[in-house]
């Protein structure tokens, strides 16, 4: 869709029925009420249509190209060889992705994935062929997210309105903007297909983006960074990952299956970004509800060792109970008694043989700490997991209200 024929029939709409069409874009966070009469004007739309088209020429502007280069880099040569270094550098790379701005101040959010060992990063905005610089301002790998700012004219930072992915609805709608492929600002539509748990498409093996927003709208390569937003145009996710029909994620190909991080979780850690932090998953577990116990899963024990001291198959062993924590409070145990493991880097592991193993959360079993962590960040402040205890080859049932352990 041409944007700018579309703005110039609603002026000429406007000016042949006499009337003066005004409207303006949130300084904030606040959404401004919607003013469809423009749009209602134009004959043989559905009010689908209607909706997409007004979302669309409300926020479009606010969704920017990012563009990012690497400087050349000298290959690491093996000794006798550095002669030949300033002869045989890495050449300077280039990608592109999307983002969005989020307020007047110039900070534009994306993926990490986007701006990752970028030396320059660039923005463009919409029907603006200019490049304007942007800085990199804090980052939380873990989530693959980024905030960048950029200084930009004013009245080229049109902010999208942070809505609340906890509200989100199966089967709503969903519209996706971006750059897929490097096609500068496209639009595409489709329902919330399902909130799932992580299958593993966004953030790393910490387990801290326990569900993500699935959709079939259309999402590729560039479209990454983006916004993904509901009927009232406010942005519910960030589009992250899409699976392909070989199983991988990312990979050039889209089978209608796309993945959004929940902007939820990304408010929690924004006034943190805008500090200029890099969030490790450390820290964000620090801010995330805990049980207080240090955990091994039984799956690292070999099976001799576990038949020795009569543990189960699967599971996680305490090791360590934090004083005070929820988890001294609900009364599980750590162990008195301990053997090693050798790793495979060759180090030794000192664990536990006679601790409390949590077997269930919530009645989901328990293999790893990732899977105990999505089920922990699930609950809402206050409310109890309910946890399956195996303790001297008897079976026992906790509730623990987990909390954030500074």
């Amino acid at each position: 869709m041409n944007l700018g024929r579309s703005f110039l029939g609603f002026l000429v709409l406007a000016l042949m029925a006499g009337a003066v069409l005004w409207w303006g874009v949130s300084n904030g966070q606040t959404p401004k009420p919607a003013s469809s009469a423009g749009v209602a004007a134009e004959p043989g739309l559905l009010e689908y249509e209607r909706n997409t088209v007004e979302i669309v020429e409300r926020y479009g502007d606010g969704v920017v190209y990012v563009a990012v280069r690497t400087a050349p880099r000298a290959l690491q040569l093996p000794p006798g060889f550095e002669f030949f270094a300033p002869f045989l550098q890495v050449p300077p790379q280039e990608g592109a992705g999307s983002g969005f701005v989020i307020d007047k101040e110039g900070y534009i959010l994306t993926n990490h994935h986007v701006v990752e060992g970028a030396d320059q990063i660039t923005v463009k905005f919409h029907n603006d062929p200019k490049e304007y610089r942007a800085r990199l301002v804090g980052a939380a790998p873990p989530l693959d997210v980024a905030l960048l700012k950029v200084e930009a004219p004013k009245d080229k930072l049109v902010p999208l309105v942070l809505g609340d992915s906890d509200k989100i609805r199966v089967g709503q709608k969903a519209i996706a903007m971006g750059n897929p492929f490097g096609l500068e600002f496209t639009v595409t539509q489709g329902i919330v297909s399902a909130i799932r748990e992580n299958p593993g498409a966004i953030g790393d093996e910490s387990g801290l983006v326990p569900q993500v927003i699935q959709t079939d709208a259309a999402i590729n390569p560039g479209n990454s960074g983006g916004p993904l937003l509901n009927s009232r145009g406010e942005v519910i996710g960030i589009n992250t990952a899409i699976f392909t029909p070989t199983g991988q994620f990312g990979a050039a190909q889209f089978a209608g299956v796309g993945f959004a991080l929940p902007i939820n979780v990304v408010k929690e850690h924004l006034q943190d970004l805008k500090a200029g932090k890099t969030l490790t998953a450390e820290a964000l577990i620090q801010n995330r509800p805990r049980l207080g116990v240090s955990l091994v899963p039984l799956s690292l024990y070999p099976e001799r060792l576990r038949q020795q001291y009569g543990l189960p198959e699967t599971g996680l062993m305490v090791q360590e109970v934090e004083k005070g924590s929820p988890a001294e409070r609900a009364g599980l145990k750590a162990p008195t008694r301990f053997a090693y493991l050798q790793l495979p880097t060759g180090e030794a592991l000192q664990v536990g043989v006679d601790g409390d193993v949590l077997l269930e959360a919530d009645g989901l079993s328990l293999t790893s700490i990732v899977q105990l962590r999505q089920v922990l960040y699930r609950k809402k402040p206050g409310e109890a997991v309910t946890i399956k205890v195996w303790r001297g080859g008897r079976t026992l049932t906790l509730r623990v209200v987990p909390r954030v352990l500074r």
